[in-house]
C-alpha cells in the first residue's frame, strides 16, 4: 500500500476532466463492458455515472466510450483507444507524482532543476558516473561538435564529442541543463601525466574493490567510478592521472 496519497485532477477549458472517481469508472467500464455494471462496481448511481461520463465526452477532443451493438451478450459499451490512453496517461502521471513526492525527502537533490529532479526518480543507468551541468559552449571539430559542459565543483569543462545531428536533435545552448555519463571502463588511470588536452585531472584514489576503484579528484568533492585490474598495483592513497575521452561521453538533455 503506498504510504503517500497523491490526487490527480485534470482540467480542460477550466472544467473538471479526469479525477480518481472517474478513473475508476472508465476501469470499470474497460473491465465489464457496460455503463450500469461500472457504475454498480464504482459503487455510484447510473444517473451519477451517466452525468460523469456526458461530462467529459462534452469536453473531450476525442470520443471517450464505443456503443457495442449485438453479440451474444447483447452489445454492451467499450473504451475508445483514446480512452485506453488516457488511463494510460494517468497511471503515469500518478507515478511521476509519487516518485517526486520521494525526491523531496532526499535533501541532496535540487528541486531548482528539473532534469536532476526528473534523473533522481526517473533515470536508471549502468554507467557509474553520472553528473549534471550547464552548456558552456561548442565548437566543430573534424565534423564532430565538441562540446563543453561546466560541472560544479571541477575545476574546469568536462568536453564531450557528439554527432553534428545529435547536436541539433539535442537543441543544445549555452547554459542550457544536460547530464553526462560514462562507464567505469571510459576512465583511464595513469601514474604520469599524459598528452591528452581535454578531460585531464589530478586524482587520488580513495577505495578499491571488486577491480574498480573510487578516485577524488584534486581539490574538488568530485569522485569517479574507474576500472581497474589487480595486476596493475594501484594503491589506495595513490595520485594518479585520469583520462576520460570525449567520444565515450553520453550527453542527455530535457527537450
Amino acid at each position: 500500500m503506498k504510504q503517500t496519497e497523491i490526487l490527480l485532477t485534470i482540467k480542460l477549458h477550466q472544467e473538471l476532466f479526469i479525477d480518481p472517481k472517474r478513473v475508476r469508472l472508465l476501469k470499470e467500464i474497460k473491465e465489464c463492458g457496460s455503463i450500469n455494471q461500472a457504475a454498480k462496481n464504482a459503487k455510484v448511481s447510473y444517473k451519477s455515472a451517466w452525468d460523469h461520463l456526458e461530462a467529459m465526452n462534452k469536453i473531450s477532443p476525442k470520443p471517450l466510450l464505443e456503443r457495442n451493438i449485438g453479440g451474444k451478450n447483447g452489445g454492451g459499451t467499450s473504451l475508445t483507444t483514446y480512452a485506453e490512453r488516457l488511463l494510460q496517461l494517468y497511471d503515469l502521471l500518478e507515478q511521476t507524482q509519487e516518485h517526486a513526492f520521494h525526491v523531496l525527502q532526499d535533501e541532496t537533490i535540487p528541486l531548482n532543476s528539473l532534469l536532476s529532479a526528473t534523473a533522481k526518480f526517473s533515470l536508471q543507468s549502468s554507467a557509474r558516473n553520472q553528473f549534471f551541468g550547464k552548456v558552456a559552449s561548442q565548437h566543430i571539430m573534424d565534423s564532430r561538435c565538441i562540446v563543453a559542459v561546466n560541472i560544479q565543483d571541477l575545476a574546469h569543462p568536462l568536453h564531450v564529442s557528439i554527432t553534428m545531428r545529435s547536436a541539433e536533435r539535442l537543441r543544445l545552448i549555452t547554459e542550457k541543463e544536460v547530464m553526462v555519463m560514462f562507464k567505469a571502463p571510459w576512465v583511464k588511470i595513469s601514474a604520469t601525466s599524459l598528452e591528452e588536452k581535454n578531460n585531464l585531472f589530478q586524482a587520488t584514489i580513495l577505495s578499491m574493490e571488486n577491480e574498480e576503484a573510487i578516485v577524488q579528484l584534486k581539490d574538488s568533492s568530485i569522485e569517479f567510478c574507474a576500472s581497474i585490474h589487480s595486476k596493475d598495483g594501484w594503491k589506495v592513497g595513490q595520485d594518479v592521472w585520469l583520462h576520460v575521452d570525449p567520444e565515450q561521453i553520453i550527453l542527455a538533455t530535457l527537450k
